[in-house]
């Protein structure tokens, strides 16, 4: 697919990166020359120098044989005008970056087709509404959900005294319901487990099965039993207020909320936009004045300054008082083996977070929905089986799946079955299927239909829609 990226920031280099990964045919313009010649030397994409609002900058980037155009500069007006260009010269999908949410919600003058953008997404109520994820669920570090909410993926650090440590994993008594789906070891490494696989204390283990199962967990760990739950989050920008925000709204997250933010006239304006939040004007990194506000005594912290060492050093500082749970933004994607050295295991990069939505776009075909778990070392796919898929009216164990694919749930019609070796595939079967990037090679062979070509290659245009 021949996709143009309007924009070599940060969310710019990162999808880019990874969309070169994905053998995509790439160009990215920017108006900023050093931007752009860094961009040339490091990534295996076209660099275009120019603004992407530029008729003449588009054509010179090959705009009319381009199947998509992602705009996502600092500026929501560029990128609707390069969306606007873009559907002038008849490209099928554009994507812009807006955060001004007067442009894509209902007290917009102008409709999506009139901007020429098919989808807006907003890093920063991406990264929100993760961390709200994370903090209705207390006791796990990641929740992803899949098939319309009805199975549940959860991840969780393993301690020496669960009773999954050390033992293969076809002999450990989980529910039926469930599934361990992928293990991280504690140097990094992704594995897609096999049934002789074992646990070791200090992985992350990734549980995938029926969401009422996985709603309780207290079957894996002590539960965290709290009345109310005390959030604070530090810094009040656009991802700290939407937290906020969200956290308010949602009736059943029952949460005592301070929002810690350094610039007294910003903390004003807040304080006007919520509610029941208590808004505080001080420094995320003044010892004295967490001291003060009582930070050892809160059940989450979040720390989303916008800048990195900031959220570093708050998160150190909430470390030292025993915080329970910290969720840390991370800008530079650099940064991120460092939070996990010191500790800080719920790293949210809006950065990333854009780029994999963004990703899931090019996936189309038999993919419904992709999750990137760390940087895309591995993914989750929602795949539609068609009638001549190789793998059609065979048992999983012997469909010809190498180590490293993993089934790990079927959903048939209305049915969520939680699949054995014996289980058959059918066509129209959706699966949950987790892999690594490496495999998709082999997930064509066994996924695609024999006369479709690529599983994830072919583009087709779905209707306006805002990128949660």
């Amino acid at each position: 697919m021949q996709i143009i990226i309007i924009g070599g920031g940060g969310v710019g280099s990162a999808l880019a990166r990874l969309l070169s990964n994905e053998n995509q045919d790439v160009v990215v313009i920017e108006k900023n020359m050093e931007l752009a010649r860094s961009i040339n030397e490091e990534m295996d994409v076209m660099v275009n120098y120019g603004s992407g609002a530029s008729v003449v900058t588009l054509e010179k980037a090959g705009i009319k044989n381009a199947e998509m155009l992602i705009a996502v500069t600092e500026i929501d007006e560029v990128n609707i005008v390069a969306c606007m260009l873009a559907k002038k010269l008849n490209v099928p999908i554009t994507v812009a970056r807006v955060r001004n949410p007067e442009y894509y919600e209902g007290s917009s003058i102008l409709t999506n087709e009139q901007l020429g953008v098919d989808i807006f997404i907003n890093p920063e109520r991406v990264a929100a509404y993760e961390i709200a994820k994370i903090i209705r669920t207390p006791d796990v570090e990641d929740v992803e959900y899949f098939a319309k909410g009805r199975i549940k993926l959860v991840s969780f650090k393993v301690d020496e005294r669960s009773k999954l440590v050390n033992q293969p994993l076809y002999k450990l008594s989980l529910p039926k319901e469930c599934v361990v789906a992928a293990i991280e070891r504690k140097n990094g490494e992704f594995i897609v487990p096999g049934g002789r696989d074992l646990i070791f204390p200090g992985d992350k283990a990734y549980i995938l099965g029926k969401r009422w199962v996985l709603n309780d967990i207290s079957w894996i760990f002590q539960k965290h039993d709290s009345t109310s739950l005390r959030i604070v989050i530090l810094g009040g920008g656009r991802i700290g207020l939407q937290l906020a925000s969200m956290l308010e709204s949602n009736k059943k997250n029952n949460c005592n909320v301070k929002l810690i933010e350094k610039d007294e006239a910003w903390c004003e304006e807040i304080a006007s936009q919520l509610n029941k939040t208590l808004v505080l004007q001080g420094d995320a990194t003044d010892l004295s004045f967490l001291e003060q506000e009582e930070i050892s005594t809160a059940d989450v912290l979040v720390a989303v300054t916008g800048d990195d060492r900031t959220n570093i050093l708050a998160s150190v500082l909430a470390k030292q008082f025993g915080v329970k749970k910290i969720i840390c933004e991370v800008i530079n994607h650099e940064y991120i083996p460092l939070f996990q050295t010191i500790g800080i295991n719920h790293i949210i990069s809006p950065r990333l977070l854009t780029a994999a939505q963004i990703l899931k776009l090019i996936r189309k075909g038999e993919v419904i929905s992709m999750s990137l778990i760390r940087e895309g070392k591995m993914e989750i796919l929602e795949v539609n089986v068609p009638p001549d898929a190789r793998v059609v009216n065979k048992e999983i164990q012997h469909a010809g799946i190498p180590k490293g694919i993993l089934i790990g749930a079927i959903l048939r019609k209305d049915k969520v079955i939680m699949p054995r070796g014996n289980d058959l595939i059918l066509a129209g079967d959706h699966l949950i299927v987790f892999t690594s990037p490496q495999m998709n090679n082999q997930l064509d062979r066994l996924f695609s239909g024999t006369g479709n070509g690529s599983l994830f290659n072919k583009s087709e245009k779905s209707g306006s829609f805002f990128m949660r």
